[in-house]
């Protein structure tokens, strides 16, 4: 129990003292604060290290969920105690195997409807394999499963008077994709990419087979905000945009830049990404067109299959026959939620 308590809670409370240590030092003083020596000695650490990957949890049932907590709990303890990478390296990389086989991380129930925390368990996963795994194999899947998530959807909101003068001078970056990804917590998927790429034992090929699936958005994100190796960021750079491809960031436009237009369907239709399809503004003129759009990003949200199908919806006999807005939603419901990007 002591070397459980050591590991989860001596480092951290060791910041926390320093932390408020620092808070109530004199201001005036021109000391630079120290940074905090380590919670535990060397030899304390080694002491610990029977019980750093919880082996007293190996047999418990429902492995599935019990190894993917156990192996999460130990990234966690070497985030805590990042010397415990060196020191235990050979324990850690074969309570990873262990776990991973025994819990069958890698091959993990087909997503349900309703389980939200679905695609946060593979990212985690990833993440943790990246940091304490040295097993090819098992690296390379975790690619492929980042590969599989579902595509981000990035949208730019609508300018505004009131965003415009709170970001106009300050922040000129607001709107490009790499922190749009950011801001609504996109960028996880090429966060654990860029992990798994820095772990010398994953394949450089399943990292540079995972880059040619990205939304345009994410190679941005890296090249702006990742610390990967060089081949890492070199592959990236190079992966090849589909011709005629944008940043993939879906931009709002306001009323009265749409009142200035002749036809305010062309104009929404020229500013969405590749094959995503406007709102029904002709098909609606009564609905405002951001109105509009938020409804069908809530309702298409990331099923490519109901984006097709609007596509279809706002092209097929368009000119011959008028559609009322509810009809188009309702048209929508009979593609199913669960569909995925293949």
């Amino acid at each position: 129990m002591v070397r459980h308590l050591l590991l989860d809670q001596a480092e951290t409370q060791a910041l926390e003292d320093a932390r408020h240590h620092a808070a109530s030092a004199d201001p005036d003083s021109e000391e630079v604060p120290a940074d905090p020596a380590p919670a535990l000695s060397e030899e304390l650490l080694l002491a610990c290290l029977p019980a750093l990957c919880l082996p007293e949890l190996a047999e418990l049932p429902n492995p599935q969920v019990t190894a993917r907590r156990t192996l999460h709990h130990i990234a966690n303890r070497v985030h805590k105690n990042p010397r415990l990478a060196t020191l235990a390296a050979d324990q850690l990389h074969a309570a990873a195997d262990a776990l991973t086989t025994h819990g069958r991380l890698l091959s993990p129930p087909a997503k349900q409807d309703g389980d939200c925390d679905f695609d946060n368990r593979l990212l985690n996963l990833a993440d943790d394999l990246a940091l304490l795994s040295a097993h090819p194999d098992h690296l390379a899947r975790a690619c492929t499963q980042l590969a599989g998530l579902e595509q981000p959807a990035v949208v730019s909101p609508a300018p505004s008077r009131t965003l415009i003068r709170v970001i106009g001078n300050l922040d000129p970056d607001h709107d490009r994709p790499a922190r749009l990804l950011e801001r609504h917590n996109w960028h996880r998927r090429v966060q654990a990419l860029a992990a798994l790429a820095a772990n010398p034992h994953t394949p450089r090929t399943a990292v540079t087979d995972a880059l040619d699936g990205l939304h345009p958005a994410e190679p941005a994100w890296i090249s702006e905000k990742a610390d990967g190796p060089d081949w890492f960021l070199d592959a990236t750079a190079a992966v090849p945009a589909d011709e005629g491809e944008d940043d993939g960031v879906l931009r709002l436009i306001s009323d009265d830049e749409l009142d200035k237009y002749p036809d305010p369907a062309a104009v929404l239709q020229s500013c969405s990404p590749g094959s995503t399809p406007p709102p029904p503004a002709r098909s609606s003129p009564e609905a405002k067109p951001e109105i509009a759009l938020k409804i069908l990003l809530d309702r298409c949200g990331r099923n490519t299959d109901r984006w097709a199908a609007l596509a279809a919806a706002m092209t097929f006999r368009y000119d011959e026959e008028k559609i009322t807005f509810g009809y188009l939603l309702d048209s929508l419901d009979s593609t199913p939620a669960g569909t995925q990007k293949s």
